[in-house]
């Protein structure tokens, strides 16, 4: 029997409009009382973005003359924030309405009681308590509405009545039945001998580093889990967190799951030595990126690497509890939410920093269908579409691929267990592997210049297509490269566990990319900042090229119905994996060098 765990992709709820319902895992408590401090996010209307998008080209891509010459956040927000007036004039609003408010240019962060909230936005606040965590959030049960003072300069909110979604359960097994299954396992090792990662590569520079973030009320890792999953694989000993954001739980019990524990014990493997920091945002994307830039103007760390195992479908950023609302009394929709959130996604790029985020674990079809009986029957996910990301899908070795040979970590010495040492990848999927490798194209951007040839080829190669009429041929497409994404092993809560997921091949790119990073600083050279353009312009050899298999299917037990449409993966770039996975003495050689 094959006992491994998924990994499935979670989600955070941004809705607009009166609450029918709230998420089944929150009970409503009480009403809250009318002097209790909570806080919110105003995203502004954006100007400037010709301009600003003109920046971004001549930052981002190689050849032009400011290449890499990045630019403070102050002057970037600049570009595109409403006029000084309009922020004051919002900020005055909020006082005289009796709450705290800071601008930080295109966004807006306040606290005040429940009362003056309510006042301004019509909502209704209660207390309400999670059924598992012992964790109370206040959350308004009426969607707010933007008062029509501000509607001229306010986008959205964030903050009132979104609720953080709920992890799925990954499914777990016994030590003793992990150690009967006759598959061979993903382990650090198998990652060095794939990806061209000699023996004993590390992190040399200190002002390095590199993050997971989660999403949710609360996550965190534990740290006996971490220090096991490092003796087994003859990881550092040393290894730990360099500091945490948000609400975070250093314990080996609850909130612990394996979304956390995959992520860190991946990233910390690969990307050795790199100072690595834990991120909780209680919120979505865009409230990821208005964090970073709070934390940067306030002169605290940032990591030059973010890893993000998330999305949800692009179409449906405010609508993830599937009410039929849209963001309409938000004063935006689900386009301004991707589009602003995408905005911010360019900023942290043009400071130098690298975003990756997996490209999601049920396929062509997305997770809103995992049954394949939705119309359309494919969707792209975001943030994996957003052309100023870099996304990573997931692989799988053909047959097991072949076992590792020479001096084996302890896990891989242990009865009945056999890592693989290599072998052909071929794109992740269902039934062989628990998930399958999302990839397509995006609905919203259109396809950036960078990778329009990859495109075309691919377009021209016979490979596996949707009809016509359910994708856009001319959108972004992603994945931009890929990585293994089935039965890795991870230490929880003191279990050995196998698990599937681009989660996984997401910290891992991640962690490769941290190294590289850290090459270029001891070299006197700026971190790498956006990567996409850069990876496009590679030789092919640069990669290791994925031309097996499609991503028809979606996640383990879903419909017979799936397997009808998809993407076919072919030589060069694919909607499946990518340019393909890391090789990374080629891709150093060449960032060493460009």
């Amino acid at each position: 029997q094959r006992m491994r765990a998924a990994f499935v992709i979670a989600f955070v709820l941004l809705i607009c409009g009166s609450l029918a319902h709230w998420p089944s895992y929150w009970a409503p408590d009480s009403r809250s009382p009318a002097n209790h401090q909570v806080s919110f996010t105003l995203a502004l209307k954006l100007r400037n973005l010709e301009a600003f998008n003109d920046l971004w080209e001549r930052i981002t891509t190689p050849g032009s003359p400011e290449y890499r010459q990045y630019r403070p956040m102050e002057e970037l927000t600049s570009m595109i924030a409403p006029p000084a007036a309009e922020q004051e004039f919002v900020l005055t609003y909020l006082r005289n309405h009796g709450c705290f408010a800071t601008s930080f240019g295109d966004f807006i962060t306040a606290e005040g009681p429940v009362s003056a909230v309510e006042a301004i936005f019509g909502a209704e606040y209660h207390a309400f308590r999670h059924e598992k965590h012992d964790v109370v959030l206040h959350r308004s049960i009426e969607y707010p509405t933007i008062p029509s003072a501000l509607s001229h300069i306010v986008s959205f909110v964030t903050g009132i009545s979104n609720f953080p979604h709920e992890r799925k359960q990954t499914r777990k097994v016994s030590t003793e039945e992990v150690l009967d299954d006759t598959s061979t396992w993903v382990v650090p090792q198998t990652i060095r001998n794939l990806y061209n990662i000699p023996a004993g590569t590390s992190n040399t520079v200190r002002n390095n580093s590199m993050a997971v973030v989660e999403f949710g009320v609360v996550a965190g890792i534990s740290q006996s889990d971490l220090s096991e999953f490092m003796e087994l694989t003859d990881g550092p000993s040393n290894a730990s967190l360099a500091y945490t954001v948000g609400n975070f739980a250093f314990t080996p019990i609850s909130p612990i799951d394996g979304e956390s524990t995959l992520d860190v014990q991946y990233i910390m493997a690969v990307g050795v030595g790199v100072p690595t920091s834990f991120w909780t945002i209680n919120g979505w994307m865009y409230d990821f990126t208005t964090e970073v830039q709070t934390r940067q103007s306030r002169g605290n760390p940032v990591p030059l690497v973010f890893s993000m195992s998330y999305g949800w479908a692009e179409a449906d950023q405010c609508d993830v509890t599937h009410n039929g609302v849209s963001c309409a009394q938000f004063g935006g929709s689900d386009t301004s939410y991707v589009q602003a959130t995408s905005a911010n996604f360019q900023k942290l790029g043009m400071t130098g920093i690298t975003l990756l985020c997996s490209s999601g674990d049920a396929g062509a079809a997305s997770k809103e269908n995992l049954n394949c009986n939705s119309d359309p029957p494919i969707q792209p996910n975001f943030p994996a579409s957003s052309p100023y990301i870099t996304t990573v899908g997931g692989t799988m070795l053909q047959d097991g691929g072949s076992p590792l040979t020479g001096t084996l970590p302890p896990f891989c010495t242990e009865q009945g267990v056999t890592c693989a040492g290599g072998g052909v990848e071929i794109v992740s999927s269902i039934p062989e592997a628990l998930i399958t490798s999302g990839g397509g194209f995006s609905n919203i951007f259109d396809q950036p210049s960078y990778q329009s040839s990859a495109v075309s080829s691919w377009q021209n190669s016979g490979a596996l297509e949707p009809p016509a009429q359910y994708w856009n041929s001319q959108g972004r497409g992603y994945p931009d490269v890929a990585g293994l994404a089935h039965q890795y092993m991870v230490v929880e809560k003191g279990e050995k566990l196998g698990v599937d997921g681009t989660s996984a091949s997401c910290p891992v790119t991640a962690g490769i990319i941290a190294l590289i990073n850290g090459n270029r600083l001891a070299s006197g050279l700026q971190p790498l900042g956006f990567i996409n353009t850069a990876l496009y312009s590679m030789n092919q050899s640069s990669f290791n090229d994925v031309t097996i298999g499609n991503n028809t299917g979606t996640e383990a037990n879903s419909s017979p119905d799936c397997f009808t449409y998809g993407y076919g993966a072919s030589p060069g770039w694919d909607p499946c994996t990518g340019l393909g996975t890391p090789n990374y003495q080629a891709w150093n050689s060449y960032f060493l060098n460009n």
